[in-house]
């Protein structure tokens, strides 16, 4: 079934792709609006993917609202995985890769 309200993992592409590798240890730093959340978020999600344990997955923000924003966007993208079509989710889980 598909969840019409889905809207699919963006892809990221250059820096933020790089970001986002699960194999490379990162600082992330920039200003507010350049899609910080977004790749930790993609970066959280390829290390569960990986078979990281989620209690073995540190992330430091700066904010509780930021925190906040970045464990419901992990949290509704798990979510969301379980009702997509099969065709969405790939869309999505290709979308994560770099």
């Amino acid at each position: 079934m598909a969840d019409r309200d889905h809207d699919a993992f963006p892809r990221l592409e250059g820096t933020q792709a790089q970001a986002a590798d699960p194999g490379a240890q990162i600082w992330l730093g920039a200003s507010a609006g350049s899609g910080k959340t977004q790749v930790l978020t993609a970066r959280v999600l390829r290390l569960l993917m990986a078979g990281v344990a989620p209690e073995a997955i540190l992330c430091l923000t700066f904010t509780k609202a930021g925190a906040a924003e970045m464990a419901e966007r992990i949290h509704s993208r798990l979510g969301a995985w379980v009702r997509l079509s099969r065709g969405e989710l790939v869309r999505d889980l290709m979308n994560l890769r770099e």
